[in-house]
């Protein structure tokens, strides 16, 4: 296992950087369409009814068009705009310590027996926190292991598969459901530009996930892995220190807080004739639907604000500001990401490349007749090999989306449930592959209660984890296709 998970290792180093591979990916576009437009490369889109010709970058046309546009594709970019709305206010909540505090407070509250259970549901939840999640979570599961009388190393480790194993499931809305629906709708755009995707849109699904790999983590984590590793003999001990009295009382006053924001919203959302409603008197869509991201930003805002007033880290606006501010630094790396991505998707959309594979695709799979179930699982395990190497899920997203949202929008699956199965490859490879760079936090805490603890040690506790997660979560997305559930509030899984 040790040599694999080096080879995995050597072959992802050398891949470059995803920032410098979306820029290599647009030469490559620039070249692929004006060899394809040279030879006549055309399509029939059996939406529109309407011949699609592949255009040339590299022409007098395609050289203004990339030129001309590198600020609008940058802005344009669908996640852009929401996540750095998304990210200003839980950045309050999250430097304010509301977040630690909730993510301590509810492992620690829980009966001894549930113990592992809900260390699985907290870390899919704490993605609210986006990555700040894995170093809160995989010490404090330590320690409250050891508390317990339980091995601190398999603590550890639940921590760190509960986050990463689980990323992409959670009871709540992350900044990752709003990243990958805002590059899912882009793609979309290929085969219908009024095609959007939501936040909302695999919340169903998702919320019901983060139950099951709940269960499934909690079975494997007792039965299998902890067994395995025995009892901890080493002399090391981390003190857990409780939650202070200052802590519970900004914990209560934002809870108070929060259950009257929900209060406000439901109040104006109740009446036939609400301006949340649609023209009908429904939800369906709806304006509440569309203002998800404005109404989460303001309830982030809202608790984190009076949670940083009680515990002294906010005195005033500026000291609030300050904390977007730090929010916005933790997230420049993506932002940076973001613009190669923008450039690579516009690049890609305009060429009509991304649509003339669409159809051929679509073709394709229509004449062989694989499509529906089947056509979802090989799509699973495609994007769980290439998730081992590329740990960066919104950039392996942005790499896939383009091709495969199309093609599968055209032999009649829903945008929505193509990310939904994504979503499961990119999970499940999170903590097994030695390219996360959280990989190398988890066996560096790991060294601290065992010195000797290496690649293998992380390994052989991680690799069970991964599996079950893979197997049982796509079953569950099977069963979910079988029985015909909606994957969220009037989205379903076809298009015809």
């Amino acid at each position: 296992m040790q040599r694999f998970l080096s080879i995995i290792e050597r072959a992802g180093n050398r891949l470059p950087h995803p920032f410098i591979l979306f820029l290599i990916l647009c030469v490559v576009v620039a070249i692929v369409s004006w060899l394809m437009a040279m030879g006549g490369a055309s399509g029939i889109n059996p939406k529109t009814g309407k011949e699609v010709f592949v255009q040339s970058l590299i022409s007098g046309e395609g050289l203004v068009f990339a030129l001309t546009t590198i600020a609008k594709n940058y802005v344009m970019f669908p996640p852009l705009g929401v996540i750095l709305v998304i990210m200003l206010a839980i950045g309050v909540a999250d430097r304010a310590g509301l977040i630690a505090s909730l993510m301590q407070i509810s492992v620690m509250k829980a009966p001894r027996q549930l113990t592992t259970f809900v260390i699985f549901l907290v870390g899919m939840c704490s993605h609210v926190a986006s990555d700040a999640a894995y170093i809160v979570l995989i010490p404090l599961s330590a320690m409250i292991f050891q508390a317990v009388g339980r091995n601190p190393l398999v603590g550890a480790v639940t921590g760190y598969v509960a986050v990463g194993a689980g990323y992409d499931a959670s009871l709540l809305i992350t900044p990752v459901d709003v990243i990958l629906s805002g590059i899912t709708t882009s793609a979309a755009h290929t085969i219908n530009p009024q095609a959007y995707v939501s936040p909302l849109d695999n919340y169903y699904f998702i919320a019901c996930s983060a139950l099951l790999l709940s269960l499934v983590g909690t079975f494997v984590i007792e039965r299998i892995v902890e067994p395995l590793a025995g009892k901890y003999h080493g002399d090391v001990v981390l003190n857990l220190e409780p939650i202070g009295a200052t802590e519970m009382r900004g914990l209560k006053l934002a809870g108070w807080a929060a259950l009257a924001f929900v209060i406000v919203v439901v109040a104006i959302t109740l009446p036939a004739a609400s301006p949340l409603r649609n023209e009908t008197g429904g939800l369906v869509p709806s304006p509440l639907l569309e203002a998800i991201v404005a109404l989460l930003a303001v309830f982030f805002l809202l608790v984190g604000w009076i949670y940083g007033k009680a515990v002294g880290k906010i005195k005033n606006a500026r000291d609030a500001v300050s904390l977007m501010s730090e929010a916005l630094k933790d997230l420049a790396p993506t932002l940076v990401l973001f613009f190669a991505i923008s450039q690579f998707l516009a690049w890609f959309k305009w060429t009509n490349l991304g649509e003339w594979i669409a159809i051929s695709g679509s073709h394709v799979l229509d004449a062989s007749g694989f499509a529906g179930t089947p056509l979802v699982l090989a799509f699973i395990m495609l994007a769980t090999v290439m998730s081992v190497f590329i740990t960066s899920g919104s950039a392996q997203w942005s790499l896939m989306a383009p091709i495969f949202v199309p093609m599968m929008m055209l032999v009649g699956l829903e945008p929505a449930l193509v990310q939904a199965a994504f979503r499961i490859s990119d999970s499940a490879t999170n903590v097994i592959s030695p390219m996360s760079p959280y990989f190398a936090v988890c066996l560096a805490f790991l060294q601290r209660y065992q010195k000797d603890a290496g690649i293998g040690t992380l390994a052989a506790m991680t690799l069970p984890i991964s599996i079950g997660f893979l197997v049982a979560w796509t079953a569950f997305l099977v069963f979910w296709i079988e029985v015909g559930l909606p994957l969220a509030p009037g989205v379903g899984l076809f298009t015809k």
